[in-house]
């Protein structure tokens, strides 16, 4: 529909914010000035999905309009990219985030603005994380290209037990050699994103903790899809315990020694918004 006649059919009586759609129906009418201001600084940011079966963030231009469905993270640094890309930084989303239908429903407000990122993160960016990150991001992304597929399938193959060449034919509608060369880009990417979230764990100082990436059940997911590449039942247990801990210090730590507004300041700062949005 044209946005014009849907506008000339609202009801100016109900309310001024109506009134002001009708007059300048050309304009955006729920624009987030301060996600915005924020991109002008930047020239690229990440970009997720808010529901969706695959927890991914993704390079994005700064110039576009982003919907309410999309999640933006308003940073240009890879090392922060490759931690909300992490299995680390996806067990917490999962055990805080809400769901719709079978997807996850990705909450800020739940599990990224209470996420304990790695001490000192902010202030100071990761070089190593950060070349790992990057790295994964732009191997995907030529692996999508390769195979002409989107997200979700290249992760649905990611995350197939007994992958073949003749699956990823299927899927991609390549010719076999072509198919080969993918299923074995499938393979290299797990290979990839286990040195991701080595890396991830490593920049918060657990290398003690054995990930053991497999393929594993996950009892959050629906009964007939929870096969899923990532890391043990035990290492997500374990995940979780090292992260709610570290997230209860902190708040801890910030009751004592902060103001209130100063806790509302950092964490906008932060990347999230007043609204729970990421920015």
């Amino acid at each position: 529909m044209y946005a014009k006649p849907e506008r000339m059919q609202y009801d100016e009586n109900k309310n001024s914010e109506n009134r002001k759609l009708k007059e300048k129906w050309w304009l955006f009418g729920r624009y987030s000035t301060d996600l915005y201001e924020q991109l002008t600084q930047l020239k690229k940011c990440f970009v997720a999905s808010v529901v969706t079966k695959h927890l991914n963030f993704s390079v994005s231009p700064t110039n576009f309009i982003f919907t309410n469905k999309v999640f933006v993270f308003t940073t240009e640094r890879w090392d922060l990219y490759t931690l909300v890309q992490s299995s680390l930084h996806e067990v917490w989303t999962r055990k805080y985030s809400g769901t719709l239908a079978t997807g996850l429903n990705y909450s800020p407000s739940d599990c990224f603005a209470n996420f304990p990122f790695p001490e000192g993160i902010w202030q100071t960016a990761n070089p190593t994380i950060a070349d790992i990150g990057e790295h994964y991001h732009e191997y995907r992304r030529n692996l999508m290209l390769q195979l002409w597929l989107g997200l979700t399938d290249i992760y649905n193959l990611f995350h197939t037990r007994d992958l073949t060449i003749e699956r990823v034919a299927k899927v991609s509608k390549k010719t076999m050699p072509e198919a080969e060369a993918g299923y074995y880009g499938i393979i290299e990417l797990r290979r990839l994103h286990v040195e991701l979230d080595i890396a991830v764990r490593e920049a918060y100082g657990w290398n003690d903790l054995d990930l053991g990436h497999d393929f594993h059940e996950v009892e959050t997911l629906p009964e007939n899809d929870r096969v899923r590449y990532t890391i043990s039942p035990t290492a997500r247990k374990e995940v979780l315990k090292r992260l709610l801990a570290e997230n209860h210090k902190r708040a801890a730590a910030e009751a004592a020694n902060q103001p209130v507004k100063a806790v509302k300041s950092k964490q906008k700062k932060s990347g999230i918004s007043s609204n729970g949005g990421l920015f």
